[in-house]
């Protein structure tokens, strides 16, 4: 399936962006793709990576936005700087956007209040990604065989959402609709949440004494696969992820009060004072096990067993 677009702006051209663009040019031909980035050097690098076929700093480009040059434009930037674009757009502009914020609420609120009447701006989530930054790391499969979460906001025509559906179906992505206070709430939980978890625990292990100690003795590091893999996203994009937090920061918070709730249950349990029930913590881990294979939607595939 190929994109009916013929001239897009990326704005951000990040991992994401940057990918999204290789994507593109992957699934289609005679497609005109034109970049902003946030600095002279981030352009350099573009232009050695062939990233997109024109590119701008954001300065250059907002000397001239020519915004109704475009067919589609994607906000790849932080949730806080998308914000800020969408209230610099003129009034009059009537184009297809959306965007792929990892928060719905204050975009969605920011296009409610900029546009009056019918628009066509549909916001995206490519629940895809990487725990490494830049233009450096695109990856053209990023979008392939992931899923998009598209969010609409009142005015929103069926038309352009329909479009943007079509859009990430063609990059071989799959789609589902969740409003935006929805979509932050299950954010929270499923990404917010973990991403300040894993780096918690990182801080946590590495200001162990004992810890550090062996560690620096040791030739090769002192952690198994669990350890790499609850932190893997530990430090992600810093300041991606602080627009995340300040544009989330309710619901992550009650997130976290949630999972410091159930912290406190197991401490309880562990209490040394008490003897440990081996039949419960199985039950505990053989549950956990299997709400896990439900998040993955693994339950019916034959290979989770």
């Amino acid at each position: 399936m190929k994109t009916e677009f013929k001239k897009i702006l990326i704005y951000g051209l990040g991992m994401m962006g940057a990918s999204l663009s290789l994507a593109l040019r992957k699934k289609s031909s005679g497609l005109e793709i034109t970049g902003v980035v946030g600095s002279s050097s981030s352009k350099e690098k573009g232009i050695k990576l062939n990233s997109a076929d024109i590119l701008f700093t954001a300065d250059e480009f907002s000397k001239s936005p020519n915004w109704n040059s475009y067919d589609l434009i994607v906000f790849g930037v932080p949730v806080n700087t998308t914000v800020d674009v969408i209230r610099s757009l003129p009034s009059s502009f009537s184009g297809l956007l959306t965007d792929m914020g990892s928060t719905k609420l204050e975009i969605v609120r920011a296009v409610e209040s900029v546009v009056q009447g019918e628009h066509r701006y549909i916001s995206s989530h490519p629940m895809c990604g990487s725990e490494e930054s830049g233009l450096e790391f695109a990856n053209a499969d990023l979008y392939e065989n992931r899923l998009c979460i598209l969010t609409r906001p009142k005015g929103a025509t069926e038309d352009a959402f329909l479009k943007i559906e079509s859009f990430w179906k063609s990059l071989g992505m799959s789609t589902t609709e969740i409003p935006a206070e929805d979509h932050d709430h299950i954010l929270s939980y499923v990404s917010h949440a973990p991403h300040l978890i894993s780096s918690l625990m990182t801080n946590w292990v590495w200001e162990n004494k004992c810890v550090r100690e062996f560690t620096d003795r040791s030739p090769l590091p002192l952690t198994g696969g669990g350890f790499r893999d609850m932190t893997r996203i530990a430090g992600s994009n810093p300041k991606m992820w602080s627009a995340i937090f300040s544009s989330n920061q309710e619901e992550i918070y009650k997130a976290l009060l949630d999972y410091k709730s159930r912290l406190d249950s197991l401490l309880s349990a562990l209490d040394p004072e008490n003897p440990l029930d081996l039949e419960k913590w199985e039950s505990f881990m053989e549950k956990s096990r299997l709400d896990r294979d439900a998040i993955l939607k693994k339950q019916n595939d034959p290979k989770s067993s």
